[in-house]
Formats: C-alpha cells, structure tokens, sequence
C-alpha cells in the first residue's frame, strides 16, 4: 500500500470550488436477503428511509474504477493501519461469495482520489489531519498526520461514511445461508429505525476507541491470489502495477512513470502520438476532470487514451480522447472522440 502525500489536504482544499457534494443518503440495496425488505421509494415518516443532515448529491464520475461497461462494483475504503477494519475486510471477503464488494486501502492512491472527489464537508467527517510543529518556526518545520476516521462504501456516483456504510455494505452482501450473515443483515435492517444521527454517534464512539480496543495493523494484507479482482490496484490510475509477489512491506522504489514530466525529457511527446492519462504517484494535484453539459457532474479523465491535439506549455496538453476507453458511446453526433485538456505530467506514451 502506498501512503498518501503529507500535502494531501492542504492541496485538495484549494480545489474545493470544483467539487461536488457527496451523497449520504441511504437507499437500501436490491440485494436478496433481509435488506431487500428496505423501501428504497419511501420519502417521508417512519423507517427505513432516512437521511443524513447533508443534501445528497452526485459526485464527478471516475471510469478507471468504474468502468460503464465492465466494472460497476462500490468499493469499500479502510484504514490499513486499523486491525479492526482488516479484521472486517476478511470477514468481507469469507462471506461475500459472489465478490459483489471492491476494496482499497484509504491510504492508497485509489483511497485519495475517492477522497478528493469528495465534498470538503464530507471529506472531514472522513480525513483528520495533524500538524505538528517541531521547531519555533512553524512554516518550515510542520510534520502533518492524518488520521482516518470512518469506512467509506464508493459507488459510481456516491459516497456512504460511517453507519451508511456499514448498513450499504451489509445490504450488499450477496445471498448466503450462513446464520451470523443472517442476523447481521436483520439487525441492520433493525438500524434503520434510529435516526442516522444516533446510529453516527454510536459509530463515532466505536471508532475513536478502535486502535485502543483492538489495535493497530503494522503489516499489510498478504496477496492472495484467491482475491485477485477483489483490491483495486493503484495501477489503474498511476500506470504502474505492483508486483502482487514483492514484500508489500517494503520500502517502494521510484519508478520513471512515478516522477518524469515527459516533456521535460529529451525526446518529448509530439503533436499526433497516441498517449494515455494517467495520475502519477507523487501527484499533490487533482486528476483532470472535465465539465461540460454533457457531463454536469464531471468526468475524471484518468485512464483515457487518445492523441495529442495541441501543446500548451507548462499548463495543459490538449487532446482528442478515446471515448471508449473511458467507456462512453458515440455522441448524439456520432463522435467517437472528444477534445480535453490535461496536466503534462499525466501524459505517458502508450
């Protein structure tokens, strides 16, 4: 796993104008079992709809993860270093027999992205970062620590935090005749009866006291071959996958993908070359996401192909993008490509 920059929020608050807010809503999942008693149509009294404080919104759209026609499977973020939280991701994967769940650490590059296209007020009840000061002078001598505070279930389009995610994620389970399961997914039916308030408080207490309680995970998860399409890989979005056999452990090594702006190099992408986006791993900036009429809510560009259109020198380099291989049809006028821009340093060559 790959821990995230110490820069991680400070960057991301100045690019808060752009982004959208997260949904916190829960609307139960079609999934056979107890919680498909869940109305997800009921909109007032009662239980089981509720709703969280926050409006829910729809959040920019990210096809490296979840691609429209391949893979549409949430994603369930949590904290590596919580023995706790480990301990639940394996309980995950025992029971969900038909891999209806994705995972990825929260200290992952996935876990940052999934963080960044967050609202600024959400991202908080999720992200707590620590600034130390070690020396009187504090602009240059500040060590940040951040602290994860909440499991995150990530859907195409929305984002689930503390009970919400708890209660998604159970729904979520596939069908299965194991008792524990059983009365699991009854008593998060039961859930829906408190206010999402009190089920938050009762969440926050747990997790505040988790490390206490049970814990802290020095080590990563082993690889497990059985698991493979189970953990979302950070090579989708950096380009560079790890090697599922190397001591997960270890001290990470640069790699020339990581850290070269290929324009700045000798030989220089050219007007015409065929490239792909990526997002590199010691990026403090956002993704490119694109807004426009046809994609409101915004479109992340990670992992598009296309050629170079036009270079724009240091801001952007402009290109005419594959729509497929961001898993989008043809245009109401039959194009098969669309022109964006991106940062120079999300450009490798194919």
């Amino acid at each position: 796993m790959v821990a995230s920059s110490s820069s991680f929020q400070s960057s991301i608050n100045t690019n808060t104008n752009n982004q959208k807010s997260s949904s916190l809503a829960y609307a139960a999942s079609s999934t056979a079992g107890p919680m498909s008693q869940v109305d997800p149509n009921a909109r007032s009294g009662g239980c089981p709809f509720l709703v969280t404080s926050l409006d829910a919104q729809r959040t920019y759209a990210v096809p490296a993860l979840f691609h429209p026609s391949d893979e549409q499977r949430p994603i369930v973020l949590f904290d590596g270093s919580c023995t706790l939280c480990n301990n639940f991701v394996q309980f995950l994967l025992k029971y969900d027999k038909t891999g209806n769940l994705r995972f990825a650490a929260l200290q992952s590059k996935v876990g940052e992205l999934l963080l960044r296209r967050m609202s600024e007020e959400v991202r908080n009840e999720v992200l707590h970062v620590i600034v130390d000061d070690n020396d009187d002078d504090a602009s240059s001598n500040k060590e940040e620590q951040e602290q994860y505070k909440s499991l995150v279930l990530c859907t195409p389009d929305s984002t689930y935090i503390q009970s919400s995610a708890v209660l998604k994620i159970l729904g979520s389970l596939s069908s299965t005749s194991a008792k524990r399961i059983k009365l699991l997914q009854y008593v998060g039916l039961a859930g829906y009866v408190l206010p999402t308030r009190i089920r938050d408080r009762v969440y926050k207490f747990v997790s505040k006291r988790r490390k206490s309680w049970f814990g802290s995970a020095d080590e990563c998860m082993l690889y497990d071959d059985r698991f493979d399409d189970r953990f979302v890989d950070d090579g989708v979005l950096t380009g560079v996958f790890r090697d599922p056999f190397a001591d997960p452990n270890a001290a990470q090594t640069t790699n020339d993908i990581d850290v070269l702006n290929l324009f700045e190099g000798e030989s220089p992408p050219q007007r015409g070359d065929q490239v792909q986006i990526i997002w590199p791993q010691n990026s403090n900036l956002d993704p490119s996401v694109t807004y426009d009429d046809e994609f409101p809510n915004g479109l992340c560009l990670v992992g598009g192909r296309g050629k170079i259109t036009n270079v724009d020198l240091p801001m952007r380099v402009v290109m005419r993008v594959d729509r497929k291989s961001i898993g989008l049809e043809k245009d109401d006028m039959g194009e098969e490509t669309m022109i964006a821009w991106v940062k120079p340093s999300e450009v490798a060559l194919v």
